[in-house]
């Protein structure tokens, strides 16, 4: 994909025979923004950006693109060329719809396997798991949304090393997905590495009637997990995770009293797997939308 830079920040779209004279478009996919002062930026989707001159005699350079970060690129003898957060933002998306979804597909279906063997689709491959070509799970997850959640959450976290995500699932799957679909149902799910969330947390749990006492009162607290009940709103859960003494961050986990009542009472799970049956549901949801940035997201929708 050819992009040029427009003098109002945006991103405009050009015809491959508009490539400038001396430089050629790699043949893997890729995206290049044209920019000022003979330069470009040039991506394939391995992570990083080359920042480079169609004139030859400069060496180019690798710099990285963050979500909602703008970027300053210095020009010898002129002004720097600035990228603003939303065009870095544009240009992350742009090459994400170009590259493959991270993580692998067979390692994500054995372990997936395990915890949802009662899935027609394991069922009836069973012991031929490795007959099961991606395509025909593809076609699995288009008619089953949880199947499709679980899978996406459970290969994003196995690209990221985080091992513990299928104990999360596992206690998504065991309160029911269906669950948190209920209009009657509310829960919010908040996290942090010091012992308060952020201000706009605090915000929300104050709405629902947790005084800032009160939250710092549970913060300090050794054990884990920590239930504070209100009247007026629901239910705070607080969980700890890391090393026993030494956790790395606290999980705050609110649940209206419908929604508590039927995990708690109907379902009789603990607190701890309350606290991870929403943390799985969190999870499940953030894939949804992390996995719609790439490549063939269309063709996969449940």
């Amino acid at each position: 994909m050819l992009l040029e830079l427009m003098s109002n920040g945006t991103l405009a779209e050009l015809p491959p025979d508009n490539m400038p004279q001396g430089i050629a478009m790699p043949d893997e996919s890729s995206v290049m923004l044209l920019l000022p002062h003979n330069k470009y930026l040039l991506s394939t989707g391995k992570g990083d950006w080359l920042y480079a001159s169609d004139r030859g005699n400069e060496q180019p350079r690798n710099v990285f693109l963050y979500e909602d970060q703008g970027l300053s690129l210095m020009n010898d003898g002129a002004r720097p060329t600035v990228l603003a957060a939303p065009t870095v933002n544009a240009l992350r998306k742009e090459l994400l719809s170009l590259t493959d979804p991270p993580g692998q597909y067979s390692s994500t279906v054995m372990m997936l396997k395990t915890f949802m063997r009662d899935h027609e689709i394991f069922q009836e491959y069973n012991d031929r798991i490795h007959e099961l070509d991606e395509k025909t799970f593809n076609e699995a997850m288009k008619k089953d949304s949880v199947l499709y959640r679980a899978y996406w959450a459970l290969r994003f976290a196995l690209a990221r090393g985080e091992f513990e995500a299928a104990g999360r699932l596992k206690a998504w799957l065991k309160a029911g997905p269906a669950v948190f679909k209920n209009p009657k149902n509310v829960m919010k799910i908040w996290f942090s590495l010091t012992d308060l969330p952020d201000k706009e947390a605090l915000k929300e749990l104050e709405a629902l009637h947790f005084s800032r006492l009160e939250l710092e009162h549970m913060a300090i607290q050794s054990m884990s997990p920590i239930v504070v009940y209100n009247p007026l709103s629901g239910w705070l859960l607080l969980g700890k995770f890391g090393r026993k003494n030494s956790p790395i961050f606290i999980s705050w986990s609110y649940l209206n009293h419908d929604l508590y009542n039927e995990l708690k009472q109907e379902k009789k799970l603990s607190v701890h797997d309350i606290i991870l049956g929403l943390w799985g549901e969190y999870e499940t949801q953030q894939a949804i939308t992390e996995r719609a940035k790439y490549k063939g997201a269309d063709e996969l929708q449940a």
